[in-house]
């Protein structure tokens, strides 16, 4: 098992969901993807159990460092994203289009959005998502307060 990053981390890259062949959404917005699938294909998880996909996905990744601000990662994607508006626009009608915002956080979760990132994805036919994270689990610390208070007793 791997331990939890030192500093914050977020990132986010471009997705188009649903049921249809990754090939289309190529060659609708004249991009290679940085991950795809199909729908129904095969699929392990962590722990080894075959499963199968239930959508098909399509990802662009910002090309940046999860060190760098969510900010920035919005505004790469969409630069790479503005020149094909009309594969954009068709591709909405096979698939949910969609910025996933991803963050892992030691203590809370706020951002604003630029609005011009938010204008520009609107025009685009791209919705958003965020998928954030706590990297601190303060239930064991709370517990640990408690028990040295004497207000819960330690089970043996």
């Amino acid at each position: 098992m791997t331990s939890p990053p030192v500093t914050d981390r977020e990132y986010a890259y471009f997705r188009a969901t649903g049921a249809f062949s990754p090939d289309d959404v190529t060659r609708l917005l004249g991009l290679d993807p940085s991950e795809s699938w199909s729908v129904g294909e095969d699929f392990a998880t962590p722990n080894g159990h075959a499963l199968k996909r239930r959508s098909s996905s399509w990802k662009l990744s910002s090309g940046l460092d999860d060190t760098e601000a969510l900010d920035t990662h919005v505004g790469s994607l969409l630069r790479q994203l503005r020149p094909r508006r009309d594969g954009l626009l068709k591709a909405s009608s096979i698939a949910k289009l969609q910025i996933v915002c991803v963050g892992y956080y030691f203590q809370n979760f706020s951002w604003e959005l630029c609005l011009d990132h938010q204008q520009l994805a609107s025009a685009l036919n791209v919705g958003f998502w965020f998928d954030t994270y706590s990297l601190n689990d303060h239930h064991e610390e709370m517990v640990a307060l408690r028990e040295q208070l004497g207000l819960r007793t330690k089970l043996e």
